[in-house]
């Protein structure tokens, strides 16, 4: 286990031989107000812990320090945190209560009292992200007090969650004044795990290398113990004897002294022997056999309970107490501890035991803990290091464990030990499913593969459709959903003919269907198997849970196909009236889509917009980024650019940035096509070829959101041949799909656009007449607008004006609010032609009105010049100041003007305070404003009309 310990134990020797090591460190650390780290790593003994506390007593008085020793097995979840931050009363027994656990600091609490969650938070695991968010908020909060110090000894052992949360501290507490030193034993064989590899990349880490001491500082050392100079041939022997390892350099200098006291021995004391009995110590050779038993319970054990040492070595609590004592005073064990003084003694104490007696002494350690009542995660320590799991009790204490790792929000360390107790059993299904269940994120080929075994075990149609519905929830984001559709439909066939028609049944029968819609959907080769099964399937009524999420993936459905926006909108609004929007929620978001693409953005905006709170409350960053980027793609489709660009710049920060997610797809489209309408394709450039994902032209949505970018980023810079290319693309890979919805992935409007541009009227009439059907299905007046504009721009003279003029008519009052600039923009150039100026002027500062409300520069731009061009000048600017601001800037001003403090910005918007701090010092510039009291007015400036 991991405690609190004081790295230097009383009375122990000075440092010699490192001015070397301890002047980088100082220099390293010397850059005040930002994070610094240092990892010493060498050897055992080599003097790591010795340096860095010589390090720390040079941080000075009005430094805060917390400190932690790692013990062999790692210890529970975040087991090395709580001991970091117990000295605080953070892991009492009312943490919930301290002052320092206020704010996003809270979500911490699963990590340092899982038995305590903060209030209104909800069941079952913790989301391992916002634990660490969480723990990021507390170490803010107390290095806004004072410089706060942590220092991790013997990092090699450190529990896994700990590990990953000091490398995320690395990475996010660049601008805070926090100090981090860890030590690293270099002869483990382990490999290095990775979040240790993050810590010794960051540029903020400087890595020492300890080397054994050389012969200068092993006669120092000799001669501060002895009084006097030894002779070369001692020291020599000394350094030979000893590898130069400084803690066995003291041990030796110590016996030497107690043989010759007030002299300087010869080379000839130093016989092989005599070597032998200077370490005697570090070999335990001279131990009695009570001794001997106590030795290695206290190392097997790693507690401060005299009691449990004492069963485990098979004496009497007197006996064990007097050997821990004999123990103390040979030096094994440090003073008032009954920890090891050195893992040297602990490991060589071990080493002495026979293997076979050794996992012997582990078996009965773990029962010994687990009638003791101690915590699974202790039991399951022992546990892990045995060679197997003889016994069901020990399944069932790994289980205990994994689940209490859960809790923490440490499910990798779960997985670890599910994946242990399938040793024992590895067709038990139960703990397949659980074992999936905890490595669904960090490793879904391992989960999918439990599962499929499984799979191959159970018959029960019930317990089998089960396991179904967690197969198709991880393979979706393994990105294999045609094997979870083929599975999802099994399934269905089995809840046909072998369910009955309790609730029970019933509501697992409707959870199946929806789930078949949800992998169906997902790639775009079982897009048609799914029409053609769901093609007379009534819609059920949305009165429970089940239902909605059947209801609203029916609706995704009909979009995708393209059914008339009249049929599928009233059934989603049913979806997302009840307000129940939550994770996982793929029927809320197959309404959303539905209602978006009809128009009908309110709705969609309050469920996004409510789940974008809940996400940020809870700390979950990757909901968080799915659902800004879901609201930015409504807010572009809305024609709202200035929050568009707010929400995908989050998402991007948040998926890409943060989270390092390269398969991500949406938020680089979404930032991508916000900045083509800012006028920044080249950026917007940049942003698509950040779209990494492996097989991205399988999926349904993605690749059609992903080439719609790209061709109007092309487009923006001028490359029209290329953004046709990436335009059609688009529209035969919807056809090849089966998706019909002319407006899920607009191509067509788009191309003819430029078609028309190059003067290639037929080309253009042809995708019309391709697309024309489809447009009229869906029936919205914004589809019909946007199809009397794309014959408009194609027609010639009054019959051109007359499609245009309907094409005005009908976006002008629709939610298609660019499409109406758009074509008042065309009807604007088109009247010029025919020799109407003043009509021509009149379309166009319409359309420059509309551009300014949408926020859309290009549109912007586009109408002035022809305004311009027609005679018209602008009476009045059409700018405001804060089109200057970007998407990150607007996110920031718009929460400082509703009041929020900045650290309170920062949590909600997963940023470092100083990120906010120089955001806002931005716009105040930009903005022309003193400070946040000005900050309101300037973002409600309306936009001024053109006149």
């Amino acid at each position: 286990m991991a405690s609190l310990i004081g790295l230097e134990a009383a009375g122990a020797p000075g440092l010699v031989g490192r001015d070397v090591e301890l002047s980088l460190l100082r220099e390293h650390m010397r850059e005040a107000g930002a994070m610094r780290a240092a990892l010493l790593r060498g050897p055992a003994g080599v003097g790591k812990t010795r340096l860095m506390a010589a390090a720390l007593a040079e941080t000075g008085g009005d430094v805060r320090v917390l400190t932690v020793k790692c013990q062999e097995g790692g210890g529970t979840a975040f087991e090395a945190v709580r001991a970091l931050f117990a000295p605080l009363g953070l892991t009492g027994p009312d943490p919930a209560g301290s002052p320092l656990l206020s704010g996003s600091a809270r979500l911490a609490l699963p990590a340092l009292a899982p038995d305590r969650a903060p209030a209104g938070s909800p069941a079952g695991p913790a989301d391992s992200y916002a634990v660490m968010h969480g723990l990021y908020w507390l170490t803010a909060g107390l290095a806004a007090e004072e410089p706060l110090v942590l220092a991790v000894d013997d990092v090699q052992w450190c529990d896994e969650a700990s590990l990953r949360w000091l490398g995320f501290l690395v990475r996010r507490a660049a601008d805070l004044p926090i100090a981090l030193f860890v030590t690293l034993r270099t002869e483990t064989g382990a490999p290095a795990p990775d979040a240790l590899d993050e810590i010794a990349d960051a540029a903020a880490c400087l890595t020492v290398d300890v080397a054994p001491l050389p012969y200068d500082a092993v006669r120092e050392i000799l001669t501060a113990a002895l009084g006097t100079e030894p002779a070369p041939a001692v020291v020599a022997r000394c350094l030979e004897i000893t590898g130069g390892t400084p803690f066995l350099v003291h041990l030796l200098a110590g016996e030497l002294a107690e043989v010759a006291p007030g002299g300087a021995p010869d080379a000839a004391a130093l016989s092989d022997g005599f070597g032998r009995r200077a370490v005697a110590r570090f070999h335990i050779d001279r131990l009695t056999p009570g001794q001997s038993a106590v030795a290695r319970a206290a190392a097997i054990l790693e507690t401060d309970d005299p009691a449990l040492i004492a069963a485990l070595a098979g004496t009497r609590p007197g006996l064990a107490r007097r050997a821990l004592e004999d123990l103390r005073d040979l030096g094994l064990l440090l003073p008032g501890s009954l920890g090891y003084r050195h893992d040297l003694f602990r490991q060589a104490v071990l080493d002495a035991v026979p293997p076979a007696e050794r996992d012997d002494l582990r078996e009965r350690a773990a029962r010994l803990l687990n009638d003791s009542h101690s915590s699974a995660e202790q039991v399951a320590l022992q546990l892990m290091r045995l060679p197997e799991i003889p016994e069901p009790w020990m399944v069932t204490a790994l289980r205990s464990a994994a689940l209490g790792a859960e809790q923490r929000g440490a499910p990798a360390v779960a997985g670890q030990y599910l994946t242990r107790a399938l040793r024992h059993d590895p067709d038990d299904v139960e703990l397949l499913s659980a074992s999936a269940r905890a490595l669904a994120h960090s490793d879904s080929g391992a989960a999918l593969g439990r599962l499929e075994h499984a799979l191959t075990l159970v018959t029960e149609p019930r317990a089998r459709c089960r396991l179904i519905l967690q197969y198709v929830v991880t393979a979706l984001g393994a990105y294999r959903s045609p094997r979870a559709f083929e599975l999802a439909n099994e399934a269905v066939e089995l809840c046909a003919t072998q369910l009955g028609d309790s609730p029970a049944d019933q509501a697992l029968r409707t959870r199946v269907e929806a789930m078949v819609l949800v992998a169906g959907l997902d790639e775009k080769t079982t897009v048609r198997q799914v029409g053609e099964r769901f093609r007379d399937r009534t819609p059920p009524a949305g009165e429970t849970a089940e239902e909605r999420l059947l209801l609203g993936m029916l609706c995704a459905l009909g979009t995708l196909e393209g059914r008339p926006a009249a049929e599928v909108v009233p059934a989603a609004g049913r979806v997302l009236c009840v307000g129940d929007v939550s994770l996982g929620g793929w029927g809320a978001l197959g309404a959303s889509l539905t209602l978006y693409l009809a128009d009908e953005i309110k709705p969609v905006d309050l469920a996004l917009t409510a789940l974008l709170e809940q996400s940020r409350i809870r700390g979950e960053a990757w909901t968080c980024g799915v659902a800004s980027s879901t609201r930015a793609q409504m807010h572009l489709w809305a024609g709202n650019i200035t929050q568009a660009l707010s929400d995908a710049q989050l998402a991007f920060d948040l998926v890409h940035r943060l989270l390092r997610v390269s398969s991500a797809v949406g938020p680089q489209c979404a930032l991508a096509e916000a900045l083509v309408h800012r006028g920044d394709p080249h950026r917007a450039q940049e942003l698509v070829d950040l779209v990494a994902r492996p097989g991205l032209d399988r999926f349904a949505l993605e690749y059609h959101t992903y080439l719609m970018a790209r061709g109007r980023v092309r487009a923006a810079l001028g490359d029209l041949e290329g953004a046709l290319h990436h335009l059609n693309r688009c529209g035969d890979s919807l056809a090849d799909a089966g998706i019909g919805n002319p407006v899920l992935a607009p191509w067509w409007f788009d191309a003819v656009q430029i078609l028309a541009g190059l003067g290639r009227p037929e080309e253009g009439r042809a995708v019309v007449e391709r697309v024309a059907p489809s447009v009229r299905r869906w029936g919205t007046p914004r589809a019909l607008g946007m199809l009397h504009l794309c014959r408009g721009v194609l027609a010639p003279g009054t019959a051109g004006i007359e499609e245009l003029t309907e094409a005005a008519r009908l976006l002008e009052n629709s939610a298609g609010q660019l499409e109406s600039a758009r074509a008042e923009y065309l009807l604007g150039r088109r009247l010029m032609d025919h020799g109407d100026a003043a009509g021509a002027r009149e379309r166009l500062r319409r359309s420059i009105d509309t551009a300014v409300r949408c926020g859309s520069r290009l549109l912007l731009d586009q109408a002035v010049a022809a305004l311009s061009a027609a005679g018209g000048r602008l009476r009045h600017s059409t700018q405001s100041p804060t089109e200057a601001l970007s998407g990150s800037e607007r996110q920031i001003a718009e929460r400082a003007a509703a009041g929020a403090t900045n650290r309170e910005i920062a949590e909600s918007l997963f940023l470092t305070q100083r990120t906010v701090e120089f955001h806002l010092t931005s716009v105040y510039r930009k903005l022309g404003i003193g400070g946040r009291q000005e900050l309101a007015d300037a973002l409600d400036e309306p936009w001024k009309p053109a006149q």
